[in-house]
């Protein structure tokens, strides 16, 4: 009878488990209601529509080990639209899967169709960054360029592959990587032919990469190096273009043809800048009433952008005879102008009278500076600086942690709920209150812990518990086990959460 015992709970364990291994994917929403408060409730939420399992059983699949992957991230829902009771609501969504739909939603609402490939990887890249664009190894204009997922799989390559291979490590919110991504696979297909010789490309914003972003000294982007016989040869220098990549990749020890300097914007003759030095910016603006000064970097991207609306607004005043003078002074060149007047980015624009500085203004747009110029006035303070989470008077029962006590605090907690955040984040700033209100409500139970960790200044402690958005919010025990927190955002619901925590078989062993 023991042993018969033994073998109920032991098959009970398992069952559990299974349960709990499935659990990723949501699958009990039958009722139109439902499916809007879980749009309420949950902000990133990927939902798969399908006519039955059998006939989605690929795409089914992918979907439920995607949902393992994005735990915490965002929710994966499903609805079997041939169920019965599914019918109905699929209907009132106006969805027809044939044999499957996927939708995403976001803040409450319809975002867009799932146009991404069917891969788990896929998924879970989508599902980090929804809004995003579409990663590049997925856009056919790459596909002849070979992208590495992962530092794994770049040394892989390194140690077997000894062809010549030029890799571009970039981010994608690069503007010159994005601008130089279509030659670059332009480049890879035409070498492709030629055979012997790779292009290949790596995300080094992706956290798993950072060793690659370290080992290289890679501060810039984007950063090509070429490597031959699986060693690094050196740094790419030439232009960005596809003839010149071609090139270098056919002969790497030729000289780069070097890129052509740009010319000095004090060059420019048919400018109505007036170009300042350190002799000549008293004179210039003693007898201004009215001059606002750039101060700019000639390397500065925002500069760049800026030049074009400045030189069209000084043009348009001169037409339209607005007093004023529109001057700019190349910091690099005169630091100890830039120094005397506080300059601390670029570009920096500052307004004076008769050669006295004024105030600083945030104009960079011709039809603001001509707004500005006609009628000079100092813009309102700005707004004090918000305190941060932990400087406010009603938090004081969140408790703050750090690197250093995060462990120890978490060890001697029962039940601790923690919440990862980014002082930025729109969520955050509403969740904030609730959870505030949490943990003054349960104060009194020192079993209980509500915690709080900042992201931005603590990455890899973050990164240690796969935090991909915020705010991600986690339950520990004693930090030996750990669940990923999916309820709603109310003081309410935490409380309650705490006041029945999970039990042991659905906790997560650390």
């Amino acid at each position: 009878m023991w042993i018969t015992g033994q073998f109920v709970f032991l098959l009970l364990v398992a069952l559990v488990a299974a349960k709990t291994k499935t659990s990723a994917v949501q699958d009990d929403i039958a009722e139109y209601k439902d499916f809007k408060k879980l749009l309420r409730t949950k902000n990133n939420v990927l939902a798969l529509y399908i006519t039955s399992a059998k006939a989605a059983a690929a795409e089914l699949k992918v979907f439920r080990e995607a949902a393992e992957a994005v735990r915490g991230t965002g929710t994966m829902l499903l609805l079997d639209c041939g169920q019965q009771d599914r019918k109905k609501l699929c209907k009132k969504l106006k969805v027809s899967p044939e044999p499957y739909a996927i939708k995403h939603y976001k803040d409450g609402d319809f975002h867009k169709d799932y146009d991404r490939q069917l891969t788990v990887s896929s998924m879970i890249t989508f599902m980090r960054d929804p809004s995003g664009d579409l990663p590049w190894e997925e856009d056919p204009a790459g596909k002849d360029v070979l992208h590495f997922s992962d530092a794994a799989s770049f040394t892989k390559h390194l140690r077997k592959d000894i062809r010549p291979m030029l890799v571009m490590f970039y981010v994608p919110w690069c503007g010159f990587c994005k601008k130089m991504k279509p030659d670059y696979g332009k480049a890879a297909t035409e070498l492709k032919t030629k055979g012997g010789y790779i292009l290949a490309a790596m995300n080094v914003e992706r956290q798993e990469n950072a060793p690659i972003r370290k080992m290289f000294n890679i501060t810039g982007f984007p950063t090509l190096i070429y490597f031959e016989n699986g060693k690094l040869r050196f740094t790419y220098e030439g232009e960005n273009n596809k003839d010149a990549l071609i090139s270098f990749m056919l002969n790497p020890n030729a000289k780069p043809t070097p890129k052509p300097k740009e010319p000095e914007w004090s060059a420019d003759t048919n400018s109505e800048i007036v170009h300042l030095t350190s002799q000549g910016f008293e004179p210039a603006l003693k007898d201004e009433k009215s001059a606002l000064v750039m101060f700019y970097a000639p390397w500065c991207g925002h500069c760049k952008r800026m030049k074009p609306e400045y030189e069209k607004a000084a043009l348009e005043m001169k037409q339209k005879k607005i007093p004023g003078l529109l001057a700019a002074l190349d910091a690099t060149k005169e630091p100890s102008i830039a120094e005397k007047y506080k300059v601390k980015g670029y570009p920096t624009v500052k307004f004076f009278t008769n050669g006295v500085f004024k105030f600083e203004v945030n104009v960079r747009e011709a039809s603001k500076i001509v707004e500005f110029m006609r009628n000079p006035k100092e813009p309102p303070p700005p707004p004090p600086p918000e305190k941060s989470w932990e400087e406010e008077e009603d938090s004081k029962e969140v408790i703050f942690l750090d690197d250093d006590n995060f462990s120890s605090t978490l060890k001697r907690k029962k039940h601790a709920l923690v919440m990862f955040y980014a002082p930025w984040c729109g969520h955050c700033k509403h969740t904030k209150p609730e959870f505030t209100a949490a943990a003054t409500a349960l104060q009194d139970d020192p079993r209980i812990a509500f915690v709080a960790i900042d992201c931005t200044k603590l990455a890899a402690l973050c990164a240690k518990y796969n935090v991909r958005g915020y705010p991600t919010i986690m339950y520990f025990s004693y930090l030996k086990t750990k669940l990923d927190y999916n309820g709603g955002r109310t003081s309410k619901d935490f409380i309650a959460y705490m006041n029945n925590p999970p039990s042991s078989a659905d906790r997560t062993e650390l």
